[in-house]
């Protein structure tokens, strides 16, 4: 009796009656990607923007500290304005997507 273990699957060896039929969600397949089949595939955009706009304030807070220098706070607020405008612009092109 042969084993159908996915190690000797992906060998090529398959059991007979085993037949595999691919999964096809938002035109990702699951013989690309094997989440598919299972549904854990995705992306979270909401959290990724809310962490954008954590990582700016946290640069900005970062400003209050025992500097001596001030070429820290210029990269700091380079930092945090770079990220609050990649954060508002993945919102503001989430939102005009539908009218193109």
């Amino acid at each position: 009796m042969a084993s159908t273990t996915p190690a000797r699957q992906a060998h090529g060896e398959v059991a007979k009656g085993d037949a595999h039929k691919a999964v096809v969600v938002n035109g990702v397949s699951s013989d690309d990607e094997p989440s598919v089949a299972w549904g854990w595939h995705g992306h979270y955009p909401k959290v990724a923007r809310l962490a954008g706009f954590l990582v700016a304030a946290v640069c900005l807070i970062m400003l209050w500290g025992n500097h001596v220098g001030r070429q820290e706070d210029i990269w700091l607020v380079i930092t945090a304005v770079a990220f609050f405008s990649l954060s508002l612009g993945s919102i503001i092109r989430a939102r005009t997507s539908w009218r193109r």
